[in-house]
């Protein structure tokens, strides 16, 4: 009997991912590849953590990059000092939802595996955001509407040379106990800066009957 053969290292260049990006994911991506600092902003279904994710991954095995980090605010547990582990493991949780988008994006469990090994792909509490640069990365901040004006400025302070970082969220998704502390309301000021780049997706990439429930909802 054959031996399967199963791919374990990360590739190089050009490769098949699962998703194929629609056309208007399509044009942010290459709005996102022009400038350092993005906030990606849609509703629930409009595909924005998972077109951060497919630019993450195709920079990095195009070694553009050479790491990923993703991270999320964790709202009311931020120090997550409660929970047992180490840090990976306590923010394992939380980012059950961004990992799952990672699969989505490019199916290949083995090298998703071995770039968490090496390193490349860094999963990272928020709270251990502060002290550290990032160089030469993809940095993603999922959930961001759950940021606070000084978390944002912490993690822009981050930011390092040949790094490009995505700010996923969406307005309508707030869950901090003040939805007016959220940092996305401050968005609007960074709107004359040629680093940033405020990109709105408006496509529906899940059940055809969201957009008008959500429509619904949000009114009141």
């Amino acid at each position: 009997m054959a031996k399967q053969n199963i791919e374990k290292d990360p590739p190089k260049g050009d490769i098949k991912f699962s998703l194929t990006l629609s056309e208007e994911q399509k044009r942010a991506k290459e709005l996102i590849l022009q400038k350092p600092f993005n906030f990606l902003i849609g509703q629930a279904g409009s595909g924005k953590t998972l077109l951060a994710v497919q630019i993450a991954l195709d920079m990095l095995f195009k070694r553009k990059v050479n790491k990923i980090v993703i991270t999320r605010p964790t709202v009311s547990t931020e120090d997550n000092g409660f929970l047992p582990g180490s840090e990976k493991e306590k923010m394992e949780p939380w980012l059950v939802p961004i990992k799952s988008n990672i699969r989505k994006v490019y199916n290949k469990p083995e090298i998703l595996t071995k770039l968490e090994e090496n390193e490349s792909l860094e999963l990272v509490s928020l709270t251990h955001f502060r002290g550290r640069t990032f160089e030469d990365c993809v940095c993603i901040v999922d959930e961001f509407q759950n940021l606070t004006k000084a978390q944002l400025q912490m993690c822009v302070g981050r930011l390092g040379k040949n790094a490009t970082m995505i700010f996923t969220g969406d307005a309508h998704q707030i869950d901090l106990k003040f939805k007016n502390d959220s940092a996305i309301h401050d968005i609007s000021k960074l709107d004359k800066s040629e680093w940033v780049n405020k990109i709105i997706l408006h496509d529906n990439h899940r059940h055809e009957s969201l957009n008008e429930i959500l429509r619904l909802l949000n009114e009141y």
